[in-house]
């Protein structure tokens, strides 16, 4: 956290955007992902240049899928919304069953139900529905940093610490599997 808190500190002193643009984000469907995640990324460039945004920082693919039960007993009702999204870190989860730093990974990437108290709201349904989402790795920064969550809350708020050992590769890291577009191999 701490980490976090300096890197965007300096970013922000040494951002070289003086007059930050208003941009409107605009839905994509998946259809064209590079293209999508390119206009993004010139968006976000924009109102962001820093030595910070050039070693530390990636592009994440939020993916989410409308899951409204339709009268003929299907779920969804086709609507697929996916967003580009930047990122200084990884805050990768830890399960009883992550071993490696690409168990976490997996999980962090693992598609996610969410009903209930966490539905979507539909553009298409109009209303809120349940939904699936899914995080993907797209553009990775030359420099890759993760943070492992540590600790777990329980239903009345109690934290604790998960002293897990999570192995990791002492060379290189091959992500090339692992995200959506070019590259992907990070020296250690």
């Amino acid at each position: 956290e701490l980490l976090a808190f300096l890197l965007d500190g300096i970013h922000e002193d040494l951002n070289r955007v003086r007059k930050r643009a208003c941009i409107e984000e605009k839905d994509c469907n998946g259809t064209n992902d590079e293209g999508d995640a390119i206009t993004a990324w010139s968006h976000y460039l924009l109102r962001n240049q820093s030595i910070i945004v050039d070693l530390f920082q990636g592009q994440l693919r939020n993916t989410m899928s409308c899951r409204n039960k339709q009268p003929d007993g299907t779920h969804g009702c086709g609507h697929v919304n996916v967003k580009f999204d930047p990122f200084m870190y990884l805050s990768l989860p830890i399960s009883d069953k992550c071993n490696s730093l690409d168990d976490c990974l997996d999980l962090f990437c693992e598609e996610e139900l969410l009903a209930g108290d966490e539905q979507w709201y539909c553009p298409k349904c109009k209303t809120h529905v349940n939904a699936t989402k899914k995080i993907d790795l797209f553009m990775l920064p030359p420099i890759l940093i993760i943070h492992l969550k540590r600790f777990k809350f329980s239903m009345n708020g109690q934290k604790s610490k998960i002293d897990r050992s999570i192995r990791y590769p002492l060379d290189d890291w091959n992500l090339k599997n692992m995200k959506k577009s070019e590259s992907g191999i990070y020296p250690l």
